[in-house]
């Protein structure tokens, strides 16, 4: 009887010191460096080794913040660090032995390529994220335009800190249908996959202006090329039924008479068949929307005129989904997922072909059809 109760007694206290162990490498934040930004880059003069950045908020220094030892006017919000290394962990520990705290990187919101590396491939330069619990995989990825560390360097006149005006201008842009939605996640698991090419959001630095320049396409791991944004806001359309940014075109074929259209309602059906050894896409896709704005004067409550608003209007838009289709065939890169789809819902056409030699001499064509909704009112 004592035995057994000694036996309960030592299993009882094995449990509470298995149950504290969970807490033995626990870090106060106070004793951590956070990094809101990475940056990678190739070194100019030394092409194997990487430049890695990194952004690292001061907490004393961002206006408005507690602790009485700020300067109140925000400067200097920040700091970036900068070294080099053969990989991107060597990169960090040569930035790590600079620090008297232990890196951070789970707040960590944007992961930066300089186009230079991007060009070259990320498979490599994007391993350790992959294996790093503490990178958050709803981060946002980054090529830029020039060197990464140009972004972190930048100071936007809207944000302290460069990283949370990036952040915002994502979501934002999310939410309205004017930027993709692709963070780190999504981003590896296109790479994983051979029925879907990569993309990721572009960016261009002009000293503190940022600027969100389309998207950066890929093959495999190497960008191939880009689209501008009004060609992402047509692949935005066709494929995720986003509203993209508000229509301008002439009317009438006149560059002299222009509309501008919003974007209320989108969508897009899609149809596949093979015609032998020859992949067909259809595209037919339902718009509605508002007229916003009109350069000339025109009684748009003549039902004709209205018509030919909505004609011109699918003139555009089809043509500019041509140009954008042409764009991604030539540079062999599928952003829009078309084979992700044939995969998933046409395995029996799947099976037959071999989507990346086919897809760049498939029949993709689109339909749109937009209706105006309403024209506001007219001045006589």
């Amino acid at each position: 009887m004592l035995l057994s109760k000694f036996i309960v007694r030592l299993t009882f206290l094995a449990l509470i010191i298995v149950l504290m162990s969970g807490c033995w490498d626990r870090r106060e934040i106070e004793e951590r460096t956070t990094v809101v930004a990475i940056g990678l880059d190739i070194v100019e003069d030394d092409p194997n080794l990487l430049s890695v950045s990194i952004q690292i908020p001061i907490p004393l220094k961002i206006s408005g913040s507690g602790g009485g030892g700020g300067d109140g006017d925000g400067k200097e919000a920040v700091i970036i660090m900068e070294e080099k290394g053969r990989t991107v962990l060597e990169g960090i520990q040569a930035l790590q032995n600079r620090l008297n705290q232990k890196i951070f990187f789970g707040q960590t919101r944007i992961l930066a390529f300089g186009e230079g590396l991007a060009r070259r491939g990320l498979r490599t330069v994007s391993d350790p994220f992959r294996r790093d619990p503490e990178i958050r995989r709803l981060l946002w990825p980054i090529v830029v335009k020039g060197k990464a560390s140009e972004l972190l360097r930048s100071r936007p006149k809207l944000d302290q800190i460069p990283s949370v005006f990036i952040m915002a201008m994502f979501e934002n842009g999310t939410k309205m249908g004017t930027i993709p939605d692709m963070n780190l996640g999504n981003f590896f698991v296109d790479l994983s996959t051979n029925d879907r090419e990569p993309f990721i959001n572009l960016l261009d630095i002009d000293k503190d202006d940022i600027k969100w320049d389309g998207v950066a396409l890929f093959r495999g791991d190497q960008m191939v090329g880009t689209l501008t944004p009004e060609e992402t806001w047509q692949m935005l359309r066709i494929d995720d039924e986003k509203d993209g940014g508000d229509l301008v075109f002439a009317f009438d074929g006149r560059e002299d008479r222009l509309v501008t259209l919003s974007t209320e309602l989108i969508k897009s059906r899609k149809t596949v068949t093979q015609l032998q050894d020859r992949v067909k896409v259809h595209y037919k896709v339902h718009m509605e929307g508002n007229l916003l704005e009109k350069t000339f004067g025109k009684d748009l409550f003549n039902a004709e005129e209205i018509r030919r608003i909505e004609r011109d209007a699918n003139e555009f838009l089809e043509g500019n989904a041509k140009t954008m289709i042409q764009k991604l065939q030539a540079y062999r890169s599928d952003a829009m997922g078309i084979g992700k789809d044939i995969h998933a819902f046409h395995p029996a056409i799947w099976k037959k072909i071999n989507w990346t030699e086919a897809f760049p001499s498939a029949d993709i064509t689109v339909d749109f059809v937009f209706e105006l909704r309403n024209t506001g009112m007219e001045m006589e």
